[in-house]
């Protein structure tokens, strides 16, 4: 059993392994001139070894998505409740756009984004039903029921997930200066205020 567990933890150390090298190459070549060549020479490790764990090097930046909307989750569940619900959309969002800043970065963001527009093998983030996509819908359920707006849940959804991305285009294509947070505020009080 011992020794099942020791091979279990090496399995999960090498695939965290993996895709630390992988991240770090894509941020420093761009996704599309880093090799499976290269990620496995950076680790010490073999091809075989790489697509046991990983189906490719899409699969490494979907996975990043995944564990990006776990921390959202967190996020929600951790709001205060005692807020009104336009404070916890500001809360949700300004933790978002910090968060994608510090563990991803601008111009890893728009790797992402251009790929992204070029092949269909890393959409996780623009998935309808993606995870994050949901909390917005929460977030945005919340503030109708404050205010009893007639407004659609479903249009203000897909209008605020157009915002909340192309909020990150415009600060990844124009290498914006400011923090993604900070670029965020203006387009998102517009939103908010469209509510009244």
């Amino acid at each position: 059993m011992v020794k099942v567990e020791k091979k279990q933890q090496r399995g999960e150390e090498k695939r965290s392994l993996i895709a630390t090298e992988a991240l770090k190459l894509f941020k420093e070549k761009g996704y599309k001139k880093v090799t499976v060549d290269e990620i496995v020479g950076v680790c010490g490790t073999s091809k075989g070894s790489f697509y046991h764990h990983y189906k490719s090097k899409a699969e490494i930046l979907n996975e990043q998505f995944i564990i990006a909307d776990k921390y959202y989750e967190k996020v929600y569940a951790e709001l205060p409740a005692e807020i009104p619900a336009k404070e916890r959309f500001r809360v949700f969002m300004e933790k978002m756009y910090r968060y994608l800043e510090e563990t991803f970065g601008q111009e890893f963001l728009a790797v992402i984004y251009s790929t992204s527009l070029e092949t269909e093998t890393h959409v996780y983030f623009r998935t309808p039903d993606r995870k994050l996509f949901m909390l917005f819908e929460k977030l945005i359920a919340e503030i109708l029921e404050e205010q009893e707006s007639n407004l659609s849940l479903q249009e203000l959804k897909v209008s605020f997930i157009q915002l909340a991305m192309g909020i990150i285009y415009y600060w990844c294509t124009l290498n914006d200066p400011q923090p993604l947070y900070v670029s965020a505020k203006a387009p998102i009080e517009h939103f908010l205020n469209g509510f009244r």
